[in-house]
């Protein structure tokens, strides 16, 4: 790492004798990432471009005063550090820094000819005013741009509105993280069968509570069985409640982040329809891996500031994807 930083110029930057980047790879090669920032984001894109078949890490961009500090463990020794001023030879830059810096960081980057991917948590009239003045950099320097590709604001709103589509006549809730019930809880841990339980209590958007029972089963156990033991059990004949095997529940605590979304309402004519996603995740992840995606999309958008939902899905997904492997009919 110390080799790198011998090779910057002498007032400690590196070096700018290297032109701009053109935002654009050659066809069939992998497109140069620059990740600005390694905080918690940054260095979680760092990680998931290490998987990436057709996306590689070029450069990490830092203040002066962090250049010459460590990287990433099993950073490549051909990754460049450099200043956000000196940043040239990339593709698309995956901006991870405080939100109050976005807009100024982007716009160095745009001067320098490079596309732009960020997952600032800006909402309603915030996120609209940012987005605008991107799109204003953006269009002056002729680069493409995705902002909110993160989780929330970015994939969380697309998926509500995947619910709406599919049932356009309804209501959705969303609950960020379900209460725990420590007596059913413990029921549940009661049940032949279950190793391990946790209880989960949420109310929808009309108040109605509904209960979300996480098992982990002994070797052997019927899930089937062990469900419908649980369900008979009279604490929870009161409230409608789902059962849901998990390989380890303390593994499920230790993550600190959920949600659950639901969507009611009439589909195609057909009333009492019914989508659920429940999921156990840690945001900073899924974000790196939403930036990715962003950034494979970039070389076919027009120069401006685009979301999630100005994008095809199969440009998401790339040709080389597991997700475009699911996806496919």
């Amino acid at each position: 790492m110390q080799e790198r930083a011998a090779q910057r110029d002498g007032k400690g930057g590196a070096t700018t004798s290297m032109s701009h980047s053109t935002a654009r790879p050659r066809p069939g090669s992998a497109q140069r990432i620059a990740v600005v920032g390694l905080g918690r984001v940054g260095t979680a894109c760092t990680r998931a471009l290490e998987g990436a078949r057709d996306l590689a890490l070029g450069a990490i961009v830092r203040r002066p005063e962090k250049l010459s500090a460590p990287l990433p463990r099993d950073t490549p020794l051909s990754v460049r550090c450099c200043e956000v001023g000196t940043l040239c030879d990339v593709d698309v830059a995956l901006v991870c820094v405080p939100r109050e810096r976005i807009l100024d960081v982007a716009t160095q980057i745009f001067s320098r000819g490079v596309a732009v991917v960020e997952a600032g948590q800006f909402h309603g009239r915030a996120f609209q005013e940012h987005r605008d003045a991107i799109h204003r950099e953006a269009t002056r320097h002729h680069c493409p741009a995705v902002v909110g590709a993160g989780w929330d604001p970015g994939m969380l709103s697309l998926v509500q509105g995947w619910f709406a589509l599919l049932v356009p006549k309804g209501r959705t809730s969303a609950s960020p993280r379900p209460a725990t019930s420590l007596h059913h809880t413990a029921a549940a841990r009661n049940v032949p069968g279950v190793r391990d339980a946790l209880c989960a209590e949420i109310r929808d958007s009309v108040g109605n509570k509904r209960r979300y029972v996480y098992v982990e089963l002994e070797p052997g156990a019927d899930a089937e069985r062990a469900s419908a033991a649980l369900r008979a059990d009279p604490l929870f004949l009161d409230e409608e409640t789902v059962v849901l095997p998990v390989e380890s529940v303390a593994a499920l605590e230790a993550e600190g982040h959920g949600i659950v979304l639901e969507r009611w309402g009439e589909a195609g004519g057909v009333g009492h329809q019914r989508l659920l996603l429940e999921a156990r995740f840690d945001p900073v992840a899924l974000t790196a891996e939403l930036m990715l995606s962003a950034a494979r999309a970039l070389p076919a958008l027009p120069p401006g500031a685009h979301t999630f939902q100005d994008i095809a899905a199969s440009q998401l997904f790339g040709a080389q994807s597991a997700a475009s492997r699911e996806a496919r009919p």
